[in-house]
């Protein structure tokens, strides 16, 4: 009975490929009634229609994800998928000591639309500051073959250099991260992690200790999220969305770093 289950599932599934509705090009099968949810895993590339500005969104396979604006905006959720119907809550930051028009930097929203496993996303937002200002938005997003490359500590480990600041961070073999900004004396220590070895995207982890100035609000800001390697690059480019709070405060931060 076990054998004929499995024949009559794989000849459905067989089936169902014609269709692109079964395997990793997207679409929902209903084989007796069970839906199969689509993975959101990937990165993700598209333009906000309201503000015209790109977007880099950075995804794992459990949903959880880090939407990169070129302005450094950051929406960061967690997205649950039905079939091909992609939702999710969501937390709005600004970069560190910037601001939103009204004044804010946080906010919160919903997202809703639909998905193409490792094609593209197609979504509704709606998003309130937390001075109350409300916009609405939409966003389509195309999957980057880039999220298909493995990831592993030998991938990720390396010199890099924030252009910016012109700090150098070091990535270990083992996953260790250190830095020091000669401009405000904050020194950086964390960890990057593999979350699926089979994909593109890992766990960062940091903390800051001895900022002065007006960094001295980030000491002791535990931040974490999500990395992707971008090698299609010459140099070789890590980009990196992160948040973080401490005593009521949300912090985001975006790095884009070269290789050395």
């Amino acid at each position: 009975m076990a054998k004929a289950l499995w024949r009559n599932l794989s000849i459905a599934c067989t089936a169902a490929l014609l269709f692109s509705a079964c395997g990793g090009g997207g679409g929902s099968i209903d084989i007796g009634g069970m839906t199969i949810n689509v993975s959101p895993g990937g990165i993700w590339t598209g333009t906000e229609s309201s503000t015209g500005l790109s977007v880099t969104g950075i995804v794992d396979e459990t949903g959880e994800f880090h939407f990169i604006r070129s302005d450094g905006t950051q929406y960061v959720g967690t997205a649950t998928t039905t079939g091909t119907a992609i939702s999710a809550t969501f937390d709005g930051y600004t970069p560190f000591e910037t601001t939103f028009a009204d004044g804010s930097t946080h906010g919160t929203g919903t997202l809703s639309g639909t998905i193409n496993e490792r094609a593209s996303i197609s979504i509704s937002t709606q998003f309130r500051t937390d001075k109350g200002t409300i916009s609405s938005d939409s966003l389509s997003l195309t999957f980057d073959s880039l999220y298909n490359f493995a990831s592993s500590l030998a991938t990720i480990s390396g010199t890099y250099t924030d252009p910016k600041s012109g700090d150098v961070i070091s990535v270990t073999g083992s996953g260790v991260v250190t830095w020091q900004d000669a401009s405000t004396g904050c020194v950086g220590n964390g960890t990057i992690s593999i979350i699926n070895g089979n994909y593109n995207a890992y766990r960062v982890a940091f903390t800051y200790g001895n900022c002065t100035g007006g960094a001295a609000a980030l000491n002791g800001v535990q931040f974490s999220g999500l990395v992707t390697l971008d090698n299609k690059l010459n140099p070789v480019q890590a980009i990196i969305g992160v948040t973080g709070q401490a005593n009521g405060t949300k912090y985001a931060l975006v790095l884009t770093l070269n290789r050395s």
